[in-house]
């Protein structure tokens, strides 16, 4: 079992970006990462930045630089794929500490050190939305009148795809999240607060081998589960209330996360409609899904499906969203998305409904194959009450 991308695929990354650059007539590409946002500097040299952030420079013909702040030095030898590193400024800590005396490169020197003292002319920039203005502005100083092309589609396009060692990875993450469901179904009881089953989950996750979280995990009861986005609180689990659970373990990079409503004790006739409902749009998906079909006739059909029962007033997205480094990444799935689903795209199937005093997420992992589906989780899809 292999458990991290090995360097040959990182380097066979940076060679396609490198092409790509070519044909656009791109001088090179500079991606942006953080803790939170790590995907585009972690798919070219498995460096995961903490504290502070990270870049990935790929000139269009000579090596790739890691890019780090002044204090990640011994961190990102230990891990990163990419040989070269060089620390700058403007990937310091936010709270912008000041490292006087301490000998630093700069956007300017790194430019000059690709390109044979030229500079760069036409820069690409990964991780637009994400991009701190210190380091735009650090990137803008050192390009004079040079030209900064906005180029996500590059490596958003390539991650689209999933390797069959990222694939491996991803089946990982879910083998372990898995688990921690079923820890938490056999532990969960009223009276249990929201943070505290999370501590559950964590506890099996990291034993099982987990290197992170994929998301903030999710325990959500009552009025707090028709939160599409939340975190846990303190609250109380009551009987008769659903509970919305959503564990993702992150596994040599990769992410995960399978969600399931469970009630304590009872469930009500009308929350049993709603939940029904959604687990059968899940299956409907999944139905529907196989390589070449357009994407916006599965959200389409399963939005149709929806509505037909009554339930469409309770929709708030389509019914997928793509899964990799990130749990909620490239491609979104709607009624509007003009693509065709490729093999090997990797998707979360995500079915959320929800009312204003409760709501319900079945989520569960898939690959897409040429005659349908690979499910990567499947563990208890059912109404479930304990």
């Amino acid at each position: 079992m292999i458990t991290e991308i090995p360097t040959s695929e990182f380097q066979d990354r940076i060679r396609r970006v490198q092409g790509e650059l070519a044909r656009r007539g791109l001088d090179a590409l500079l991606t942006f990462g953080s803790e939170a946002e790590p995907q585009f500097v972690r798919y070219l040299s498995d460096h995961w930045p903490a504290f502070e952030t990270a870049g990935v420079l790929v000139p269009v013909a000579e090596e790739a630089i890691l890019l780090i702040g002044p204090e990640s030095l011994t961190y990102a030898q230990s891990r990163s794929k990419i040989a070269k590193i060089r620390q700058i400024l403007e990937y310091r800590e936010s709270s912008e500490p000041e490292y006087p005396g301490k000998p630093l490169d700069t956007f300017t020197s790194v430019f000059d050190e690709i390109s044979g003292g030229r500079g760069v002319r036409r820069l690409g920039i990964v991780g637009y939305p994400i991009t701190p203005v210190p380091v735009y502005e650090g990137i803008r100083a050192a390009m004079a009148s040079g030209e900064i092309v906005r180029a996500d589609d590059i490596l958003i396009g390539m991650r689209m795809v999933k390797s069959e060692n990222e694939l491996a990875l991803l089946r990982e993450a879910f083998r372990i999240s898995e688990k921690a469901v079923e820890a938490v179904l056999n532990r969960i009881k009223p009276g249990m607060m929201e943070v505290e089953v999370v501590g559950i989950a964590q506890e099996v996750m990291y034993r099982h081998g987990a290197e992170y979280e994929g998301h903030p995990l999710y325990v959500l009861s009552g009025r707090n589960s028709a939160n599409a986005i939340g975190r846990p609180t303190l609250k109380k689990l009551v009987a008769g209330e659903v509970i919305q659970l959503n564990f993702g373990a992150r596994y040599g990079g990769y992410s995960s996360s399978v969600g399931r409503p469970v009630l304590l004790g009872h469930m009500p006739d009308d929350v049993r409609g709603l939940l029904q409902m959604g687990l059968d749009a899940a299956n409907k998906t999944m139905e529907l899904i196989k390589a070449g079909v357009a994407a916006r006739q599965v959200a389409q059909a399963v939005h149709d499906f929806i509505t037909a029962r009554g339930y469409g007033p309770n929709i708030l997205y389509g019914p997928c969203h793509g899964i990799g480094l990130m749990e909620c990444e490239h491609p979104w799935m709607e009624t509007n998305s003009d693509y065709v689903l490729q093999e090997n795209y990797t998707f979360q199937v995500d079915s959320f409904l929800f009312t204003p005093q409760y709501g319900a997420r079945w989520e569960d992992g898939i690959r897409v194959t040429a005659d349908g589906v690979e499910q990567f989780s499947t563990y208890r899809r059912e109404l479930i009450v304990i």
